[in-house]
């Protein structure tokens, strides 16, 4: 049997009686198909014309609803605590041709959400994931949980992890820039010593996954320092591929591996499969997953 293979093989059976709460804002993702007719001859900006085709208007279900929709087919059961579909909605105008996006434009209905007193005691794993929009910002979770904080245009540096000090955390993950705002300073991470200073700098977790785009990803416990390569694979779009990868991580995290080394490799290779298609079209499943663990034996 090929390591590969085998290794998502016990993950599989690992996880597999786990009950999973997923904590977070559900971000519902617009895609509309548009065609570039130029630059304006009155202004400096670039013309779009919509196509007439109704079906070109695509929704999808992100963030948080992502996260626990790609772990349904591997765990037991999957709850998901958030916010209302449609209160956070980013609408992007993407190529007919290539799918290239040109514009986003972001909408927040709401952004009081209150305070969340939440009972988790039933579940196994509970996940938060705060993509800065205001739904966690009064939440109350007893415990320990695995936690994702994100960095995008609407609260850049202002939603770092060290707003969740005080709080214990299972694992931490984030990418290379959220580290970068997390330590105050630009760096790539490239040598130990620096993932063991981000590690202790308001962190507060038992390990920390940090991912480094094309780089791979890197996790450290305090004692096991585990780099992982990307699982390279024909790209559509990449967005949504880090919250893929955290929602597998929290999983590996939380049952283990006969070898550490072997932590990321789950995660690294659902978040490679899930840029095969566009934003959050579809989910993970142990079929797709499989089916693309064998392009790399």
């Amino acid at each position: 049997m090929k390591p590969l293979i085998k290794t998502i093989q016990s993950f599989e059976e690992a996880v597999r009686s786990l009950k999973v709460c997923v904590i977070g804002e559900t971000i519902v993702d617009e895609f509309i198909t548009v065609k570039y007719e130029g630059q304006s001859m009155k202004s400096f900006c670039p013309v779009f014309r919509y196509t007439d085709d109704e079906a070109q208007k695509e929704q999808q279900l992100g963030g948080a609803a992502a996260i626990a929709g790609h772990l349904t087919d591997f765990v037991s059961e999957v709850s998901l605590i958030t916010n209302r579909e449609n209160e956070i909605v980013k609408t992007r105008l993407i190529d007919k041709d290539d799918q290239k996006k040109h514009v986003e434009i972001n909408k927040f209905d709401q952004r009081n959400f209150g305070k969340l007193d939440i009972d988790v005691s039933e579940f196994d794993v509970v996940i938060v994931a705060d993509f800065g929009h205001g739904f966690c910002n009064g939440l109350n979770v007893e415990g320990k949980y695995h936690f994702m904080t994100q960095t995008n245009s609407n609260n850049f540096g202002y939603n770092r992890m060290s707003k969740w000090k005080e709080f214990r955390k299972k694992s931490a993950c984030m990418d290379l820039r959220e580290a970068s705002l997390q330590v105050n300073k630009k760096t790539n991470f490239s040598e130990r010593a620096l993932i063991d200073s981000l590690f202790n700098y308001e962190i507060n977790a038992e390990g920390l996954f940090l991912t480094l785009g094309k780089k791979g990803a890197v996790y450290y416990d305090g004692h096991n320092y585990v780099r992982q390569d990307v699982f390279k694979s024909p790209i559509v779009d990449t967005i949504g591929a880090g919250d893929t990868f955290y929602a597998f991580a929290c999983l590996s995290a939380e049952v283990g591996t006969d070898n550490i080394e072997d932590i990321m490799l789950v995660p690294s290779l659902a978040a490679s499969l899930s840029c095969t298609w566009l934003c959050n079209r579809e989910v993970v499943t142990k079929e797709k997953l499989l089916e693309h663990a064998n392009r790399f034996i």
